[in-house]
């Protein structure tokens, strides 16, 4: 068994060369909180795949075992955390499969942290069909998994329509799994059941950051949606045959962002089972909310950065945001695509849609202060499952 550094992390998903998602997405705010990061890159592309256009190449399982055996040969395999996203191909994600399981075989106490990116909803599976039931076997060898709803459903074999299924869904992962932790990302619930559970609105450290009054894109938990619907993040563990399951609401900010999946997947990693971390939470309770608070503040603020640049109205902020020199303020096009209807100038050129696209790149770098300070974390709530269950019938 191999001596485990308890700062080193391996880090296996997508690589861009400019924007925020995958390794890019993960690695420095890691680093920031401490974290000695190693990274095997799944893909090489020039930017993300919300751009319209993108160039790269996929890396092969040939070359992904190359590098693992190169790792292995020099005794670099000593990372105490590992944390995996997008792989593009089945036989990539053998390959990756086998490495986690040669590692957890040496050291089963290795902290493994699965995204398993597949699809999402509205869009559906877009990997190859041929990934799942790799993932559903990859789910034994897990510590957490960090699911959306497409997610969920797909691994569970189960869809989400109600609280009870939500219930069912989560169970199944756990028991046929022997999954000890659940985080899932989010869920759009109705406000009626959102404030039947009562849970805990944002807190005072992500409201100061939003203009004063509150602008009219700000939605609150639920205030004001069109739609009645609150997105919701859950934290289920196992534990002695039972599941505690906490709640966190979250507000929505309306736009096309990536990355946020990767960046929130990073960060409970991150907070689970910190040494430095004094919490009254459970593990994984404690990891997502110190994750969430990170992340909505991120998005908030790239966000806001995005309205600011393209000259929209009512979006001043009670703290400076830091400009890069070649984004002047006020120089961008609109980063929303409905105002291209609105004034369509050549709403078709590519380059329009990129630097559309680059306003809503996460800025992980220039809000790196509020990933080092991490905050008290978003406020949550364990449910009294018999008692939602109960109220649901």
């Amino acid at each position: 068994m191999t001596a485990l550094d308890p700062s080193r992390v391996l880090s296996i998903q997508s690589h861009v060369v400019s924007g925020y998602v995958g390794n890019r997405a993960a690695t420095f705010p890691l680093q920031t909180l401490g974290y000695d990061v190693d990274v095997v890159n799944t893909v090489q592309f020039s930017n993300h795949t919300g751009y319209g256009h993108t160039n790269g190449h996929k890396t092969t399982p040939e070359q992904l075992t190359s590098i693992f055996e190169g790792l292995i040969t020099n005794g670099l395999v000593a990372h105490s955390r590992i944390l995996t996203g997008y792989v593009p191909g089945a036989e990539a994600l053998e390959v990756v499969a086998e490495q986690i399981r040669r590692m957890k075989d040496n050291n089963p106490e290795t902290l493994y942290v699965l995204d398993p990116v597949m699809g999402d909803m509205g869009t559906g599976l877009y990997v190859s069909q041929d990934v799942v039931p790799i993932y559903k076997e990859m789910l034994k060898l897990a510590s957490i998994i960090t699911p959306n709803q497409f997610e969920v459903e797909l691994l569970s074999g189960i869809n989400i329509t109600s609280i009870e299924t939500l219930h069912t869904a989560l169970q199944q992962l756990h028991t046929a799994n022997s999954l000890a932790h659940i985080a899932f990302s989010s869920i759009p619930l109705p406000i009626s059941l959102v404030t039947s559970l009562d849970l805990p609105s944002p807190p005072e450290s992500y409201l100061r950051l939003l203009p004063d009054p509150f602008p009219p894109w700000y939605d609150a938990v639920g205030v004001g949606k069109p739609e009645d619907e609150v997105l919701v993040c859950f934290a289920s563990s196992w534990q002695d045959d039972s599941m505690r399951t906490w709640a966190f609401a979250l507000p929505t900010i309306r736009g096309y962002f990536s990355g946020v999946g990767d960046l929130f997947s990073a960060m409970v990693l991150a907070h689970f089972k910190n040494p430095e971390s004094q919490s009254s939470l459970p593990p994984l309770a404690h990891a997502v909310s110190k994750a969430l608070l990170t992340v909505q503040q991120i998005l908030l603020r790239t966000h806001i950065y995005s309205l600011i640049q393209t000259g929209t109205s009512g979006t001043a902020t009670p703290r400076p945001l830091h400009h890069s020199p070649s984004e002047p303020q006020g120089s961008a096009i609109p980063s929303d695509v409905e105002l291209d209807e609105i004034n369509p100038i050549n709403p078709k050129d590519p380059k329009r849609k990129a630097r559309r696209m680059r306003l809503r790149e996460l800025r992980v770098v220039q809000e790196r202060a509020l990933i080092a300070d991490g905050g008290e974390g978003w406020p949550g709530k364990e449910l009294d499952w018999p008692s939602v269950l109960r109220d649901e019938a």
